[in-house]
Order: C-alpha cells, then structure tokens, then sequence
C-alpha cells in the first residue's frame, strides 16, 4: 500500500482549491488524486476513480513527492512541436504578397526552399494565428 503523507493542513486546503478551481482538467484530477491517496485510498481504487493506467497514479505520486505543487502542472515543451514559426512568418507573407490566391505555390516554395511539408490548411491556420489580413491580397 502506498500513501501520500504529512500534508499540512494548508497544502491539504490549497489542493481543496485548486481541485474546485483550477481550469485545467489534469491539474484538477492530479489534486485530487493526490487529496485521496492521503486519505488512505489504495492505488486501484484511484485507478477506478480517474480511469488512467496504474503506472499514471504511480508517477503523479511519485512525482508530487519530488516537486509537490509543481507536479501538479504539465512542464513546458509537451505536445507536438509547431511546423511553422515565427522564423518562417516573414518569408510567408512576401510569398503571399507575390502569389495571392495562390497557398499551392507557397506550400511548394516552402518545401522546396525551406523543407518545410505543409498544407495549404496549415498555411491558413498559421496565418489566422498571426492574424495576416489576407482579404487585402485576395
């Protein structure tokens, strides 16, 4: 059996808060895992009650005893990395300002010059994202 142990009573009433509060589902769920555990709920318990794999309890304890309220959070990087940056926002819009209407031949420039594969879909989304006003090139 394995437990959580010595939370004060400050740490117990933060987690309290961040679990009712928080905007994060993960972050909640972790506090709240880690608020049972303390309360003497055994690991498959857990399991049942978040319906995560048993080695995902292990870590969110094992991580809270290393980094306590930081293990709560994801850590930055996480996730699929962008195709496009801020790097390429320059070389897009001159590509759009040369060929308006015309994502196809951006989307071959960009491999061809930069090798970067992309969809005209991700040319769109991105250029949404930096808010580029494609209705003056349209």
């Amino acid at each position: 059996m394995r437990y959580i142990k010595n939370l004060s009573f400050e740490t117990q009433s933060l987690l309290k808060r961040i679990y009712k509060f928080s905007k994060n589902h993960e972050v909640r769920q972790r506090a709240k895992c880690i608020l049972l555990s303390y309360n003497k709920f055994t690991i498959n318990v857990l399991v049942n009650i978040f319906d995560v794999h048993l080695n995902t309890i292990y870590n969110w304890l094992d991580n809270w005893e290393k980094l306590s309220l930081l293990s709560l959070y994801n850590s930055k990087g996480q996730g699929r990395k962008p195709l496009l940056t801020a790097d390429n926002e320059q070389f897009i819009k001159e590509s759009i300002i040369e060929n308006p209407k015309q994502l196809k031949r951006i989307v071959a420039k960009l491999d061809a010059e930069k090798g970067i594969k992309v969809s005209v879909y991700t040319i769109k989304r991105f250029l949404k994202k930096t808010e580029f006003q494609m209705e003056t090139y349209s």
